[in-house]
């Protein structure tokens, strides 16, 4: 077990039930050199005696537990961060499953990077699908697009959820910020940052399922929470994003209208708000049509 290549990572909240599967999917992986790190965030169910009855068993890969009170994915995150020993790491969710040749296909599509360009990569990317194996948005037409987040979701417009193997030293260059308050960070707010550093190999093909058995429950999120994550994303489209707004010119006219309504639903004054919105053209336009985010405000 000294020769550890990835680190598999699942943060938990309250998925003793779904554990099982996630276990499953790792003891079948045909690639071998890996670990697994669960950081339990605060759950109230038996994960944990879950957790301990995978240890029993003669499994090929290390298995850590580390429980942490409730603070989040985002937090959860860097907690494993630190304590990986992998290469890369790759962040299996609690309520997911994946191909059993998806750890091989990540480090298989890696090594066909010439050696000398791996530094301007972070990792490797693949599309998800349902329980069925249908793709998760708008198909690709190349067997891969190395490009970053940001030109893969505005430029090319491929939408759909993304899964991915990740450089560690990347993973830790980047950090999710500590911030108070959050239970969950928007984790494309980390990948849009990087991607203006480094990019991907987005490859054209499904290795991770979605299984939409029960409510994804990774941590405790209530709405509050849910409006202040969707507040930091908007902030971040509109300052450090802006570059983007002609591949996608209603989305950004959202993100302008909704900023008002979602920072007043944190009890932000629109004062506040503004100051927030870097200054010039976009300052104004928020504050031109933030009329129309407070009444959205009023009637939610």
């Amino acid at each position: 077990m000294n020769n550890i290549v990835i680190t598999v990572f699942t943060p938990s909240y309250n998925r003793a039930e779904t554990l099982p599967r996630v276990y499953t999917c790792l003891k079948n992986q045909t690639f071998k050199d890996f670990e697994w790190i669960i950081i339990d965030d605060g759950s109230e169910d038996d994960t944990k005696k879950v957790v301990d009855g995978f240890k029993k068993e003669d499994n090929f890969f290390e298995i850590k537990y580390v429980y942490q009170k409730n603070q989040g994915k985002h937090i959860a995150t860097n907690n494993a961060v630190k304590l990986s020993r992998g290469e890369f790491f790759i962040t299996l969710d609690s309520d997911d499953a994946c191909t059993n040749d998806a750890l091989e296909t990540f480090l298989s599509e890696w090594n066909k990077i010439p050696p000398e360009s791996r530094s301007e990569f972070y990792g490797i990317s693949c599309r998800t699908c349902n329980e069925n194996g249908v793709i998760n948005g708008k198909p690709m037409d190349k067997p891969y697009i190395d490009s970053n987040d940001l030109d893969f979701k505005l430029k090319y417009k491929i939408d759909g959820e993304l899964w991915g193997m990740v450089r560690t030293d990347i993973m830790r260059e980047f950090p999710f910020p500590q911030t108070e308050g959050y239970h969950f960070y928007p984790e494309n707010i980390i990948w849009d940052n990087v991607g203006r550093k480094y990019k991907s190999r987005y490859i054209n093909r499904a290795l991770r399922y979605y299984i939409n058995d029960r409510e994804n429950a990774v941590t405790n999120v209530d709405r509050k929470n849910a409006s202040k994550e969707k507040f930091a994303m908007r902030l971040h489209y509109i300052n450090e994003c802006w570059d983007y707004r002609k591949y996608d010119r209603k989305r950004f006219l959202e993100h302008i209208i909704a900023l008002t309504r979602d920072g007043l639903a944190n009890g932000l004054s629109l004062k506040a708000i503004l100051k927030m919105v870097a200054p010039g053209a976009r300052r104004a336009l928020v504050a031109a049509l933030s009329p129309i985010g407070i009444i959205l405000y009023k009637r939610s």
